[in-house]
């Protein structure tokens, strides 16, 4: 019998709803139908449209508080910026007409995201900066990484913050395929979507643009339009957009306006005694007047008219004072000023004593950490953020005439050598320091310490490149060290010098930064005996100072413990220490005027008697007439009348000041240093102003 239905089962007739289609279950003549479920369809997608959005806040947000960011600060801006990139990943799940494609992508999305926030937070944990493009194309950040203990240290300390990391992509996984719907989406859903989270960004971009005029570092705008800030820019704007703005910039270049009103001042007095003892500027022959006329590049244009309306620093009493002297230049592994003990390192408290006592002197910490530490030091210029400053400078043979290498051998300094005491090419050393007219030895390029430990020995590289140069007529020798190097848990030369430091009221990585330091001063002690021995003490110029402070101590708050107090992280932690020193001093020279490690380079050429620029360095001549001036990454700065603090726009006057800062121009002069320096960087500014003067190491 057949019914109306068309079935010939009376079963199925009982059990059809009226109304609706009838659900087929089972396969026999005993088929039976039940009520169809709800179709959810529509929620599904919904859900999965703000899936994007919301795994890339949670992912924003739990990076920030793990940084100690302002999460409420830029939230909503996190949040807005994201929505384009959240919908192309939308899309990109949802071209194939298989579900199972598209949640597959979804997945394997989902965990490069977590994957690579994880890295950033962990990166950011050890060395106070994020992982830009250059740093992955480059190799840096797996150098950087160079032990599994560094990793294992930094994810530990963080072990909650990496968990809550993962909690979206678990509950992806087991659920998502119950609450998203993966269809593919057809072409006007694409558009819609699109036209959408376009228009969300234009918005944002209009809103950011509101106060353009402000002269403060830290606005909207200027974080957004200025020079890169990575960490204030993660922080107001997000991971996201910061990394997106680093490949906009290295993909299509940058130019920023240099602004104006930010000339620096002169010392109270110094232009009567600059009259008086016919003090000569500190200039060269570069025209800017003409240089300016010949190039079609506004950028260029607007550099030649900030230098040619630069104040010069004049000779002083100091110049000329080491006028011949040979130099020895040792930028020295996260050393400071906490590493200098009578006890424990009397060479180092020696030169200190003896030498010139730099009591205000700062080492900021720049984006790339120890390589930009070298290249403030040797270059008087602020590291371009987002690239390896000094590996870029090789690439494109960036001409430095001021530095020290370059300046020795067109004096004709017999010789002229590098070392360092770890893997020759490690952050491009092979490069850069030959760029700057060195010849450059390291483990895998001439130096063989006879022993494969990690860090390796400062004394044993003194030990064997010294007979390189002592009996030279005339030598200028730069080291870069290693010893001091951080993870004093596993440093070996910790453990070698445990027994010095054992009885010490200090934590036990405390304790192995400072045993770490001793094998600098054993260098330095076996460096000055060579020099005694050979009658070279007494003309010779040695300067020593850091990379960088120690910051693998964080985590421990080691540097506030060896200072006996909490240190403020904004100026204090950058405090350092500066040796300067020669055997012919018959005095120490207290120096009490604020400077920073980009008034080495203007200093130390002043002193020897070179021929520069003032004009054209960031930093300045400490003895010269220039204010004193200290920048720092995050844009706070110093000068000799207070401190101001970029990150909570507030100004703090030192007691007693002479003077008042405009705090308006003085944050103008601080940007102008740093788009000035990236000027110089990404034009060969020097080549332009002087011709084809470069000579190199090799």
């Amino acid at each position: 019998m057949t019914y109306s239905d068309g079935t010939n089962s009376g079963f199925s007739r009982r059990n059809h709803y009226v109304g609706q289609p009838a659900v087929k279950v089972g396969s026999s003549n005993f088929d039976y139908y039940r009520k169809p479920e709800k179709s959810h369809g529509f929620a599904k997608r919904v859900a999965f449209f703000a899936y994007f959005p919301l795994l890339i806040l949670w992912l924003e947000t739990d990076l920030k508080i793990a940084s100690g960011f302002d999460v409420l600060g830029g939230f909503a801006f996190t949040f807005l910026f994201t929505i384009v990139l959240s919908a192309v990943l939308v899309l990109l799940c949802s071209f194939s007409k298989r579900r199972g494609v598209n949640r597959g992508i979804a997945t394997v999305l989902t965990a490069v995201l977590t994957i690579w926030y994880g890295v950033q937070m962990i990166y950011y944990n050890v060395f106070g900066t994020m992982v830009v493009v250059s740093s992955v194309t480059n190799g840096g950040a797996g150098q950087a990484f160079n032990s599994i203990d560094m990793i294992m240290t930094a994810i530990t300390s963080r072990i909650v913050f990496v968990v809550l990391l993962f909690v979206p992509l678990a509950f992806f996984i087991i659920f998502g395929g119950k609450l998203f719907d993966f269809s593919k989406v057809k072409l006007k859903g694409k558009l819609i979507v699109l036209l959408i989270a376009v228009a969300f960004q234009i918005g944002t971009v209009l809103a950011v643009g509101i106060d353009r005029d402000s002269s403060d570092t830290k606005s909207n705008y200027n974080l957004y339009y200025g020079e890169l800030q990575q960490v204030a820019v993660c922080e107001r704007y997000g991971l996201y957009t910061m990394q997106r703005l680093d490949i906009s910039r290295l993909m299509f270049g940058y130019k920023a306006n240099i602004r104006t009103n930010s000339k620096p001042k002169n010392k109270e007095s110094t232009a009567d005694e600059i009259t008086k003892t016919e003090q000569k500027a500190q200039i060269m022959s570069a025209d800017f007047s003409k240089l300016t006329k010949s190039t079609n590049n506004d950028e260029l244009k607007s550099l030649y008219e900030y230098f040619d309306s630069e104040e010069p620093s004049y000779t002083n009493e100091y110049t000329g004072m080491f006028k011949g002297y040979n130099i020895i230049f040792i930028t020295a592994e996260s050393f400071s000023q906490y590493a200098i003990d009578k006890d424990l390192t009397p060479t180092l408290w020696k030169m200190y004593n003896e030498g010139f006592q730099f009591e205000n002197y700062y080492s900021p910490a720049w984006g790339v950490s120890t390589t930009d530490g070298e290249y403030a030091n040797l270059t008087g210029l602020i590291p371009k953020s987002g690239v390896w400053s000094f590996s870029k400078s090789a690439e494109n043979n960036v001409s430095f005439p001021f530095t020290l290498g370059e300046q020795s051998r067109k004096l004709g300094y017999k010789t002229v050598n590098a070392y360092h005491n770890h893997t020759y090419d490690y952050y491009d050393r092979d490069k850069y320091l030959t760029n700057i007219g060195y010849d450059y030895s390291a483990i895998g390029k001439g130096l063989d310490l006879g022993e494969n430990v990690w860090p390796n020995s400062d004394l044993k590289m003194m030990q064997k490149t010294v007979d390189d140069y002592i009996n030279s007529d005339s030598f200028s020798v730069y080291y870069m060290t290693v010893s001091g190097h951080g993870g004093y848990s596993y440093n070996t030369m910790s453990e070698r010098n445990a027994d010095l430091v054992k009885d010490l009221k200090y934590s036990d990585e405390v304790k192995g930064y400072l045993a770490a330091n001793i094998e600098l001063d054993k260098a330095m002690e076996y460096l000055l005996a060579r020099l005694e021995k050979a009658g070279k003490l007494d003309n010779t110029l040695i300067c020593l100072t850091d990379d960088h402070y120690p910051y693998s101590l964080d985590e421990f708050d080691g540097v506030s413990e060896l200072a006996g107090h909490k240190v403020d992280a904004t100026f204090e932690q950058y405090k350092n220490a500066w040796l300067l020193w020669s055997g012919s001093m018959k005095k120490p020279v207290k120096v009490n005027t604020y400077c920073s490690s980009l008034d080495i380079l203007p200093t130390i050429s002043n002193m020897l008697g070179l021929e520069y620029d003032s004009r054209m360095l960031a930093g300045t001549d400490v003895f010269g007439n220039k204010e004193p001036f200290i920048v720092f990454a995050d844009r706070s700065w110093i000068s000799q009348n207070g401190k101001y603090n970029a990150s909570t726009g507030e100004y703090t006057a030192f007691k007693g000041a002479k003077g008042k800062d405009d705090i308006d121009e003085l944050n103008n002069r601080c940007n102008n240093l740093f788009t000035v320096s990236r000027m110089i960087l990404d034009n060969n500014v020097y080549a332009e102003a002087f011709g084809d003067t470069h000579v190199t190491g090799k």
